[in-house]
């Protein structure tokens, strides 16, 4: 059983291995070579296939393996191209599910190549980078909150919270004693937030206090009803964008690779509909 189970986490290359018996069929050029290194039932099993099978189970070069481990990689590519031919032979390919499974993997795996190609012949510039930072920067120069909060599943409870806080209770220990959540053995502690990374009405309810002051109302979010006492307020010192260069150099071939694929639907005929 453990050599059937090996195969079935991979099964998208039996793809890979209909592609190449579709092109040898064809009589056009062989994208996948010449090389084989085995043929399984008359069909041929090309040496580009295992080395991809390699890359993408065992994170190395085929070159790279034992005569050992090669043995078992080679099995198991030819695991799954016996396993593509029974289900021919079964007829599963006429499946209009399974044709768009596989139509899909072709479409997703040419398109990741085309963005690479892409992106590798058009790296963001510095300029890119810059343009990408002055974006975020209200973002990352905005206030920062260090909150505390009480959280309960019910209005009622929360109002009870408030009555309490109000007669001088402590609110740590009050959150260590009735908060429903996973911060209540902390005292209700969540830290220094950012506006951004709080739900709306929880930003709102933070931005009316000042330091050292709580709720007077309970505060409804999807995960109940919140008592907030803000401890601390301070603007936020933006990083600098060397500190930053790696994040903001993904931002911008994001957006660089969007406007390519804008570009791209600008100059196609696209008809919607049958």
């Amino acid at each position: 059983m453990k050599a059937v189970t090996r195969v079935f986490p991979v099964l998208l290359m039996a793809a890979l291995c209909a592609c190449s018996r579709e092109v040898a069929d064809s009589g056009e050029d062989d994208a996948l070579g010449d090389a084989r290194v085995a043929v399984v039932n008359g069909e041929p099993l090309p040496e580009s296939v295992l080395r991809i099978y390699t890359l993408a189970t065992e994170r190395r070069n085929l070159d790279e393996l034992s005569a050992e481990d090669r043995e078992r990689i080679l099995n198991d590519v030819i695991g799954l191209q016996l396993l593509a031919q029974q289900g021919e032979k079964d007829g599963l390919t006429n499946s209009r599910t399974l044709a768009a499974q596989i139509e899909l993997q072709r479409l997703q795996t040419v398109a990741r190549a085309a963005a690479t190609d892409y992106m590798e012949k058009n790296p963001p510039t510095d300029a890119d980078l810059q343009a990408v930072y002055d974006e975020n920067l209200p973002r990352l120069s905005g206030q920062q909150y260090k909150v505390r909060h009480i959280l309960l599943q019910t209005k009622s409870e929360a109002d009870a919270v408030i009555a309490e806080l109000n007669e001088g209770a402590d609110f740590a220990t009050l959150a260590q004693a009735q908060a429903d959540g996973p911060t209540g053995p902390n005292g209700g502690e969540l830290g220094w937030l950012t506006e951004d990374s709080m739900p709306p009405d929880f930003a709102e309810a933070v931005r009316a206090l000042t330091a050292g002051t709580y709720s007077r109302d309970p505060v409804q979010t999807d995960a109940g009803y919140h008592v907030i006492l803000l401890e601390a307020a301070q603007a936020q010192v933006p990083p600098a964008l060397e500190d930053i260069r790696a994040e903001l150099s993904s931002a911008a071939e994001r957006k660089r690779l969007d406007d390519y694929i804008n570009a791209l639907r600008q100059e196609a005929q696209v008809t919607l509909g049958p």
